[in-house]
C-alpha cells in the first residue's frame, strides 16, 4: 500500500485530500526533519518552533496544538488560510499575518493580566465571525426591540435517563445482538455533493476500537489510523502533511467507534440528560458528557425513533473552544443494523480544517481485515 511516486503535488490538491480525512494543512517543515524524528520525540509533542518555520507568537506550545489554534482563528474571523498565508506558509508577505501575531500576543496578555491565564477573552470576543470587529453600536441596534423577559416555568419537565436513551438508541440501530455480530466494516466515502467521485476515502474498522482511513489522489497518499492504543498519521512523502494534530487525534479516536456515540455509556465522564431540543421538526433528547480525550460533547437523539441525529463537540484549543457539529441522516439497514449514509460537518464561521461532509458510496461488513493494517507503517523504537 505504498505508492512509488515522489512528484510534487500542488498545495490545493494536498489540502483537499487531507481535509477529506482528518489531517489538515500545517506550516512547512523539511521532509527529513519529520522522517528522522525518533519515535520517543514525535513531532506533535515537540515545541511548535522546533517543528514549523517562523513561529513567533505561539512559541512553546506543542506542535500538535497549532492546527487547533489556526482553526479557532479561522472560525472567529470567518476567514480561510489565504487571509494570512500565501503558498509558503512561513512567509510574512501578508500584512494580516503580522497583525494577527500582534492580536494573539494582545489577547494572551489580557487573559494573563486579568483572568489568571484562562481563555476568557478570545478572538471571537471582538470579531464575532467577522474579519473586522465592530467599533461601535449602530442605530439599527439601538432601535431594535428588546427581547421579552421569559416567563418563570414553575413545572419541571422530566426527561428519560441516560440509560433509557442509550437503550432506545441501541434498539433503533438493530438491537445489541445485531450490533455485536458486526466485527469489521470496510466502506468508502465521497464528498457529499460529489457526483462522480474519483478518489474516495477508504475506511477500515475493527471492533472494538481500531480504524484506518486511506486516501490517494494524483500521486499523493495519506493514511490515518488508530491501532487500539496509538493514533498515527503518515503521507507517502513522509512530510509535514503527515503530522497528526491534537484536534485530528481526537477525531480519529471518535472514528474508531463502529457506531457514533458507542463509548458514551462506558467511557465518558459526567454523562447526563440535559434537556430537549428541536432539530428541524424533530424533538430530540440531549445527552452531554466529557469524552476520554477530554472534549465536552452533546448527543441529540430523536425522541421518537431513538436514532442519533446530531453530535456537538467543543474542541479545546490553546486560544479557546472550537465548536464542531456532525449531523447524521439517511440511515439505511446494512446486515441488520442501521448506519447513517450521510454525515454533514459544520463549525462556527466554517472553520478551516474541519472535516468535509461525506456520504457512503460502498460498504461491506464482517470481511477479513489483516490486523497489521492498523499499525503505524514506521515501527516504534
Amino acid at each position: 500500500m505504498r505508492p512509488q511516486t515522489r512528484r510534487r503535488i500542488p498545495l490545493a490538491t494536498r489540502a483537499a485530500i487531507l481535509s477529506a480525512l482528518v489531517i489538515s494543512v500545517a506550516l512547512p517543515i523539511s521532509r527529513q526533519s519529520v522522517a528522522q524524528t525518533p519515535a520517543q520525540q514525535e513531532p506533535e509533542k515537540l515545541p511548535a518552533e522546533k517543528v514549523f518555520k517562523n513561529i513567533q507568537a505561539l512559541n512553546g506550545m506543542p506542535a500538535g496544538d497549532l492546527l487547533g489554534a489556526m482553526s479557532f482563528i479561522s472560525s472567529s474571523l470567518n476567514v480561510d488560510c489565504d487571509y494570512c498565508h500565501r503558498q509558503a506558509f512561513e512567509g510574512d508577505t501578508v500584512p494580516a499575518k503580522r497583525r494577527g501575531r500582534d492580536m494573539i500576543l494582545m489577547v494572551r496578555k489580557i487573559n494573563q493580566d486579568n483572568f489568571q491565564g484562562l481563555n476568557v477573552v478570545t478572538c471571537f470576543t471582538c470579531h464575532n465571525g467577522s474579519a473586522k470587529p465592530a467599533r461601535s453600536a449602530t442605530s439599527v441596534m439601538g432601535s431594535a426591540p428588546r427581547p421579552p423577559v421569559p416567563a418563570q416555568n414553575t413545572q419541571t419537565e422530566t426527561f428519560p435517563s441516560v440509560q433509557e436513551i442509550l437503550g432506545h438508541y441501541v434498539q433503533a440501530l438493530g438491537g445489541q445482538t445485531a450490533l455485536d455480530r458486526v466485527k469489521t466494516r470496510v466502506f468508502k466515502t465521497a464528498r457529499l455533493h460529489e457526483k462522480n467521485p474519483s478518489a474516495p476515502t477508504e475506511w477500515y474498522q475493527e471492533s472494538p476500537n481500531k480504524v484506518l482511513a486511506y486516501r490517494s489522489s494524483e500521486g499523493y497518499t495519506t493514511w490515518v489510523g488508530f491501532d487500539g492504543r496509538r493514533a498515527w498519521a503518515e503521507d507517502n512523502e513522509k512530510s509535514y502533511w503527515g503530522i497528526l494534530s491534537t484536534k485530528d487525534r481526537n477525531q480519529i479516536m471518535r472514528d474508531s467507534e463502529l457506531y457514533a456515540g458507542s463509548r458514551l455509556g462506558t467511557q465518558y465522564e459526567k454523562v447526563e440528560t440535559v434537556g430537549k431540543e428541536k432539530i428541524g421538526d424533530r424533538d430530540t433528547f440531549v445527552v452531554a458528557g466529557t469524552s476520554p480525550e477530554g472534549q465536552k460533547e452533546k448527543f441529540f437523539f430523536d425522541a421518537q425513533t431513538g436514532l442519533l441525529l446530531r453530535r456537538e463537540i467543543r474542541e479545546q484549543t490553546v486560544l479557546g473552544f472550537l465548536p464542531v457539529q456532525a449531523d447524521f441522516s439517511d440511515y439505511r439497514d446494512v446486515d441488520g443494523v442501521k448506519i447513517p449514509f450521510v454525515v454533514q460537518w459544520s463549525s462556527a464561521g466554517g472553520a478551516w480544517g474541519v472535516r468535509v461532509s461525506s456520504k457512503i458510496i460502498e460498504i461491506h461488513q464482517n470481511v477479513p481485515i489483516d490486523d497489521q493494517k492498523f499499525d503505524h507503517p514506521t515501527p516504534q523504537k
